[in-house]
C-alpha cells in the first residue's frame, strides 16, 4: 500500500544520529495521499500519490460533476 502510483516511492530504512553518536533505526516513509486521479486512457481511479509528483503536476486530479 505504502508506494506512489507514479513513482514507486516506498519506505527506506536508515539511522538516527545522536549527538553522542549512537545511532538507532528508523524508517523515512513518504508523504502519500490518497485521491482520485484520471489516467491517461480516462478512466477514474483512486491511488496513492506522494506530494512530490502532485507538486510537480505529473497526475491530473479527476474532478466530480453532477
Amino acid at each position: 500500500m505504502a508506494r506512489c502510483y507514479v513513482c514507486g516511492k516506498t519506505t527506506k530504512f536508515g539511522k538516527s544520529v545522536t549527538f553522542s553518536a549512537e545511532r538507532n533505526s528508523r524508517t523515512f516513509k513518504p508523504n502519500l495521499h490518497k485521491m482520485r486521479v484520471r489516467l491517461s486512457d480516462g478512466t477514474v481511479k483512486r491511488v496513492y500519490v506522494c506530494t512530490k509528483c502532485l507538486k510537480a503536476g505529473k497526475v491530473v486530479k479527476a474532478v466530480r460533476t453532477g
